[in-house]
């Protein structure tokens, strides 16, 4: 056989092997990103020192504003304490303006 043919069937097996390797680190490192992510996102939320109910409105607020933000994703609904309901109706005007804006454009 060629070799020039030769060397290109040796580069096509060293390639598939070099895919086949780097394939079965993926699902690893992954994994090792979201552990990372997460202890991230727990020492955040351990050095913020919210109180549950002041973390759950923080969490609601910026579900409202993402979703003013990109209107197309859906959010899942979130029961809001009494207390924040004006606030809620607020947001609620907010986003459908933006929406009627979003769809003017």
């Amino acid at each position: 056989m060629n070799s020039k043919i030769q060397k290109v069937y040796d580069e096509i097996e060293r390639t598939k092997a070099k895919i086949t390797e780097l394939q079965a680190a993926l699902p690893i490192l992954e994994r090792k990103r979201t552990e990372l992510e997460n202890s991230e996102i727990i020492r955040l939320f351990r050095s913020a020192d919210l109180k549950p109910e002041q973390a759950q409105a923080l969490f609601d607020s910026a579900k409202i504003s993402a979703n003013v933000i990109a209107p197309d994703i859906p959010i899942q609904t979130v029961q809001k304490p009494p207390e924040r309901a004006a606030q809620t109706a607020v947001s609620q005007n907010l986003f459908e303006r933006n929406t009627t804006e979003y769809e003017e454009n």
